[in-house]
């Protein structure tokens, strides 16, 4: 006879425990439609159906469980553009796709982004901002090594506009083709192999 362990207060279940997952997805619910504020753990437990223990054998704190959203948040998109974008040679053309689909994954869940933006604030959330926005640099280097003499700072200031670009659409509330256009104005053409910047 086999018999389950049960977990107690602060066992942390794992990442795909549907119970988890069921508390993320109403936390995701909550701050879409009430924004950061509704996101308590009451408020949280009662949506998903789960007593406020049941809360802590998944989570920390509230903090944690914001830091999960995001981490879920740009997992999926990252992932997403690297399905997207892997069979494309190397270069411009694919830098450019990359940057298309991170803002179209931004569009795409316009409300989980304002609510990961409004949570910036917090040290940790910061941190993983800092962690992402490297990333992102590292991979657009990459792309960008035969055709600038500064391929790392060109990324650099690309993630950074790119930014700038997801927040105006997310303040829009739509598609801006002249900030995209402008935007991909910046990405460096072949044509400019080998000139300094």
């Amino acid at each position: 006879m086999t018999t389950t362990q049960r977990r107690g207060p602060g066992s942390r279940a794992g990442g795909n425990h549907p119970t988890r997952l069921e508390l993320l997805n109403a936390a995701t619910v909550l701050a879409e439609r009430d924004g950061m504020d509704a996101l308590t753990v009451a408020a949280i437990t009662a949506s998903a159906g789960h007593s406020k223990g049941t809360f802590y054998v998944h989570f920390e704190d509230r903090t944690s469980l914001i830091v999960e959203l995001h981490r879920r948040f740009h997992d999926a998109l990252f992932a997403s553009i690297a399905d997207r974008t892997s069979d494309l040679a190397i270069g411009t053309d694919r830098a450019w796709l990359r940057i298309e689909a991170f803002l179209n994954g931004c569009r795409a869940q316009p409300a989980v982004r304002a609510m990961l933006l409004e949570a910036r604030s917090m040290p940790e959330i910061a941190q993983l901002v800092a962690e992402r926005n490297d990333q992102a640099a590292r991979v657009l280097a990459a792309e960008l090594r035969e055709v600038s003499a500064q391929p790392r700072e060109a990324a650099v200031l690309l993630v950074s506009a790119t930014i700038e670009v997801a927040l105006q659409e997310l303040t829009a509330g739509k598609r801006l083709p002249r900030y995209r256009a402008a935007l991909h104005n910046l990405v460096p053409d072949t044509s400019d192999r080998g000139t300094p910047q």
